[in-house]
């Protein structure tokens, strides 16, 4: 029997509790406009408790990524804005309303956002990570750009610092590995500092970064303790009777990730389509070169519709080879194409003019 065994959901007696999933992909997945949207109807449930459960690895370690395990994919770069408006959302939009954040795991870009919840539990066995992917200016050789993109993030991590109620030390270690950290107990706290001189170095700095299991975590203050379910957190709390409201804001969280991934895959379906369309029009000519161009027109007036609709959509698309297209690509393709089609017509040409595959993708980056 489970202590949290005690604690009893109902129908409509007890606190209110409202659930925020935030699972999968920082920046895609996980995205600013997706709470934004829907805090003036978290204000309006009124929960007692919003209980934030966080599970995104990004990258689960650096290894896993060079050697090419899991999805490349599904690793996003650090996106220090979208970062703070996700935790503006709820530090300050929603900031009247109790809040805890339950990771049940974390690595890289989530970890730094989960720092900026003041009351963490964590799942056994789960983890603060940080890996290199928040510390991409360090693969920055231009002098002058490296230390402002590392200022930059640099000002980011004392607000989540500020937001979370935790030491400055503590959350830019997450994002600098030039950096140290260590700590030195002072009663029932740890006081960290950016140096080696603590009774205890978590991180020598030297191009490392730290990581924390849940045990580590609770065991230096960082979270408040383990938890293995939703009771466990309640029970934390002190709320032994308890109902969900606003499931339907719940709901529409997690079928946002899904609506989104469904456009991302029709969007790569018609990518392929469209170099098809291409390849036929630069083999052919006359009319057929026409029909083919007129397709691969159609088809990419489709793409950039639903990237500008979606930008999740557009952050995938728009990484290097995978196929590397932006915005700004197609809306020159589609010029290139109108121009092209117009010279057709007249009989100017047979139907060249570059292609929507290949390399021609990349220039828009």
């Amino acid at each position: 029997m489970q202590w949290s065994d005690s604690v009893v959901q109902t129908d409509e007696l007890g606190k209110s509790v409202l659930i925020i999933p935030m699972e999968g992909q920082m920046h895609t997945d996980i995205r600013p406009s997706v709470y934004k949207n829907l805090a003036e109807r978290i204000k309006d449930v009124n929960p007692d408790l919003i209980i934030v459960e966080i599970e995104s690895q990004d990258r689960q370690n650096n290894f896993a990524y060079l050697m090419g395990y899991g999805d490349r994919n599904e690793f996003n770069l650090f996106d220090a804005d979208d970062l703070i408006e996700i935790a503006k959302v709820f530090y300050i939009e929603l900031g009247d309303i109790p809040q805890v954040a339950w990771v049940k795991d974390s690595s890289g870009v989530s970890t730094v956002l989960a720092l900026s919840w003041p009351t963490m539990y964590m799942s056994d066995g789960g983890f603060l990570r940080s890996t290199a992917q928040v510390a991409d200016f360090m693969a920055i050789n231009n002098e002058d750009t490296h230390g402002k993109i590392r200022e930059f993030r640099v000002i980011n991590s004392k607000i989540v610092a500020e937001y979370g109620d935790r030491s400055y030390a503590l959350v830019r270690a997450f994002i600098d590995p030039d950096v140290p950290l260590s700590g030195t107990w002072k009663g029932k706290k740890v006081e960290w500092e950016e140096s080696t001189l603590g009774d205890f170095v978590i991180d020598p700095g030297e191009d490392s970064q730290p990581t924390f299991t849940s045990i580590q975590a609770t065991e230096l203050g960082i979270c408040e303790g383990i938890v293995s379910s939703r009771e466990d957190v309640l029970l934390a709390q002190g709320i032994r009777e308890y109902h969900l409201v606003g499931e339907d804001i719940t709901s529409e969280i997690e079928m946002s990730v899904d609506d989104w991934r469904e456009e991302l895959a029709d969007a790569k379906e018609l990518w392929g389509d469209a170099q098809q369309f291409s390849q036929w029009a630069g083999s052919g000519g006359g009319d057929e070169a026409i029909r083919n161009r007129r397709s691969e027109l159609a088809t990419l007036r489709q793409i950039l519709k639903i990237m500008k609709k979606n930008p999740p959509v557009a952050k995938r698309l728009g990484r290097p080879y995978q196929p590397g297209i932006s915005i700004r690509y197609l809306e020159q393709r589609i010029e290139e194409l109108v121009d092209l089609l117009d010279r057709m017509k007249n009989g100017g040409s047979r139907g060249s003019g570059g292609g929507s595959g290949g390399r021609g993708g990349m220039g828009g980056r």
